[in-house]
């Protein structure tokens, strides 16, 4: 298991931001989780904060009180945190799979 950081700093429309462990266990402690009625298949990205899953944007939007600039800003925060993260697959990606992840024949 890798080292976990206290505080992860990104960028979100050009200024620098902080946000601590201690911010995401608390803001992922009020927002719904995942597999809650709020699940939205257009959300592919998820932190693991104690037993819940957390849409990566809103767990760093609220633990920070500032929303990413992008997806990639907050899943690479949440992991730099220590958490981890993963991606939900469904629609093509679960039935056909990544295309870098296929057997090629020549």
């Amino acid at each position: 298991m890798r080292n976990k950081s206290d505080t992860a700093e990104f960028v979100s429309d050009g200024t620098r931001h902080a946000v601590t462990r201690a911010q995401v266990e608390a803001a992922a402690s009020h927002l719904p989780p995942a597999h809650s009625a709020t699940f939205s298949r257009n959300r592919e990205w998820y932190a693991l904060v104690g037993t819940g899953l957390h849409y990566v944007v809103d767990l760093l939007a609220e633990a920070s009180g500032t929303k990413p600039s992008d997806v990639k800003t907050a899943r690479l925060a949440l992991d730099a945190l220590g958490f981890p993260v993963v991606c939900w697959a469904w629609g093509d990606l679960l039935t056909v799979g990544h295309s870098g992840h296929r057997t090629h024949t020549s």
